[in-house]
């Protein structure tokens, strides 16, 4: 069964709903268990995720309060590391701000990757079923993810001028 509690501490309230709700399906879905894309199970982990980052990001000063506050900001695409060396990458952000920000970088990435990117775009060559083992290791990425960026959050000083020299 997977471990919600620790990545819990770093979400917000209407995070931990989307949390709760997961287990709760989870819990429901022993009854159940014949399915064939288990997808679904990832959605409202992914969905926390995406919140939590646009938290996180706001919270280290890579995100403006109008990005934070827009519709238009597009979480995916300011961390993937091939777009690395655009003005809105955060991956490169986080390189800039930290010695550990590219290997926490790389976390987020691959979370986002396997725990979104590759669960919800449909692809006629390649549907991406997945089973419930796969769909629980995915919200283990992510849930691993929130915990460790909260961790760096709590041990490095974001709110002093560290990040103020970082460029937006």
């Amino acid at each position: 069964m997977i471990n919600c509690d620790p990545a819990k501490q770093y979400l917000s309230s209407n995070q931990v709903g989307l949390i709760n709700d997961l287990q709760l399906i989870l819990e429901r879905l022993q009854e159940f268990d014949h399915i064939t894309d288990y997808s679904f199970l990832v959605a409202p982990a992914a969905k926390a995720y995406e919140g939590y980052l646009k938290d996180f990001f706001l919270k280290i000063g890579v995100m403006s309060q109008a990005e934070y506050a827009g519709e238009r900001y597009r979480v995916g695409k300011t961390l993937n590391p091939s777009l690395r060396y655009t003005k809105y990458s955060v991956y490169r952000k986080l390189t800039d701000i930290h010695e550990k920000g590219e290997g926490l970088a790389e976390i987020l990435w691959d979370a986002w990757k396997y725990g979104r990117n590759e669960i919800f775009h449909y692809f006629p060559h390649n549907l991406k079923r997945i089973t419930r083992i796969e769909a629980e290791d995915r919200i283990d990425k992510i849930l691993d993810a929130i915990t460790k960026s909260g961790e760096f959050l709590e041990n490095n000083d974001f709110f002093g001028s560290s990040v103020d020299n970082v460029k937006r």
